[in-house]
């Protein structure tokens, strides 16, 4: 416990020194071999040379912190829990079934069967001495409980979505997760000498876990109830509950508000907790990351000249010799290939040009992303996204507003046409009236010619 509270109150730096290594020695012995090396002539002139070629040097202690959110932990926990009772004692519906049998195979008799025997005479085998009706079949009810009930159905898929939710994010914090804080020193140098062209590439990184600003212990008991969560979750797929639901239908949002799911504690417990993982799209888990730069002095940018020209000794001294030379590998690129050599060194993670925007801008910075550029991708992410929504809010309301000027547009041809053929229909009518009226005046002028007629028949006889 006071080696943990030790290790607590230590500094990046003195966390990033090895305690079974006397490192302070080694470093005065290698100054002492590095003074030793400045007083040589030819290695100062192989640095004088140096100076001229083109250098980037680059040193980041970099200190990474994790948070969780405790409360998906509790809001896990309690759903779990209500999930846990409903398995444990699931409701279930009763079903009965009917059923004409013989009478030695009814197993129980009900008063439902008394009313059917006494309504269908046919069945009756005999009556005995005693007037005791003796019945041939029966009508007995056999029940079967059925557990695959919609709210039954709902928990069923609840307890995959969990595992799910659970599983994705444990699983990213298991692998992606672990923060660490580090020192890295990154060196290129590219320096022409009568021709000859000498890179030379350093990365040198230490680093240790991180201690999460203090929240360690308390981050690894979150992640260890996490763990448990998926453990319980799991487990649920082997109990009873899930054998019988084998093959039930799943469900899906929104779900059905039914009296069970409404009135029962557990049932409404776990449509609260189906309700949080539809809701909740985080991580469930922050993480902060803090990078200082490295001030080069004087004596620190010597130290690394004469690494660089260490390096460039060590290779000369130690060239394949022609003679002994045996080719370990040998390949012929066609005009096609893309890569060169340096690329494909590249490629295989040995250099780490990008670390130099200047001496290869198009490469990726090798260092994760600091939280502010994190943040400033997120923000032009959600920007176009934003953008995106935006031009479809435009484009529906444009389709709606021509859906609605064609419906206007429509109603009032359908007024127009109606207004005309009321018209037609009120000017055939007065047409018809007219027509009646005529036809009346000239029956009358008929029957007046008629009656005319015959008083001059008259008179004639007369």
């Amino acid at each position: 416990m006071a080696k943990k509270k030790n290790e607590l109150n230590k500094s990046v730096n003195e966390r990033l020194v090895p305690s079974s290594l006397n490192l302070d020695k080694t470093v005065k012995s290698y100054r002492s071999l590095l003074n030793e090396e400045n007083k040589n002539k030819d290695i100062q002139s192989l640095k004088d040379v140096l100076n001229n070629g083109e250098t980037y040097i680059r040193q980041t202690q970099r200190t990474e912190t994790k948070k969780f959110d405790l409360s998906i932990i509790d809001e896990l926990e309690e759903g779990v829990q209500a999930i846990e009772k409903i398995v444990s004692n699931p409701k279930s519906f009763i079903k009965e079934f009917p059923e004409l049998v013989p009478v030695g195979l009814a197993k129980k008799v009900s008063s439902l069967s008394i009313r059917h025997f006494a309504t269908h005479s046919q069945f009756i085998r005999n009556v005995n001495e005693n007037n005791e009706v003796i019945p041939e079949k029966v009508l007995t009810i056999y029940s079967e409980t059925d557990t695959a009930i919609y709210e039954n159905r709902f928990v069923m898929t609840l307890i995959r979505r969990t595992l799910d939710f659970i599983q994705k994010r444990y699983n990213f914090i298991i692998e992606h997760g672990e923060t660490r804080d580090s020192d890295l020193l990154l060196v290129h140098n590219k320096t022409v000498i009568d021709d000859i062209t000498y890179e030379v590439d350093s990365r040198i990184k230490i680093s240790v876990p991180s201690l999460d600003d203090g929240n360690l212990e308390k981050n690894n008991d979150l992640l260890r109830r996490l763990n448990e969560l998926k453990n319980r979750v799991q487990g649920y797929f082997s109990s009873p509950f899930m054998t019988e639901m084998k093959g039930a239908k799943e469900v899906s949002s929104p779900i059905h508000m039914t009296n069970v799911i409404v009135k029962h504690p557990d049932y409404h417990r776990c449509y609260l907790f189906w309700e949080f993982l539809e809701a909740y799209e985080e991580l469930g888990v922050t993480y902060d990351v803090k990078e200082i730069n490295q001030r080069f002095s004087d004596e620190y940018l010597d130290e690394i000249k004469t690494h660089i020209a260490n390096s460039i000794a060590t290779l000369h001294s130690n060239k394949i010799d022609d003679k002994e030379r045996t080719i370990d590998r040998k390949e012929t690129f066609t005009p096609e290939v893309i890569f060169t050599l340096e690329d494909e060194t590249y490629e295989q993670g040995r250099f780490i040009y990008d670390a130099y925007p200047e001496a290869k801008e198009k490469k990726k910075n090798p260092l994760p992303s600091t939280s502010l550029e994190v943040r400033n991708r997120d923000e032009r992410l959600r920007q176009r996204l934003k953008n995106q929504k935006d031009a479809k809010v435009v484009v529906s309301r444009e389709i709606r507003k021509n859906k609605d000027d064609v419906i206007l547009e429509e109603a009032e041809k359908r007024k127009a046409l109606r207004d005309s053929v009321t018209n037609d229909i009120n000017l055939l009518f007065k047409e018809i009236r007219h027509l009646r009226s005529e036809n009346d005046r000239l029956l009358k002028e008929v029957d007046d010619l008629k009656e005319k007629s015959k008083k001059q028949a008259t008179k004639k006889k007369s």
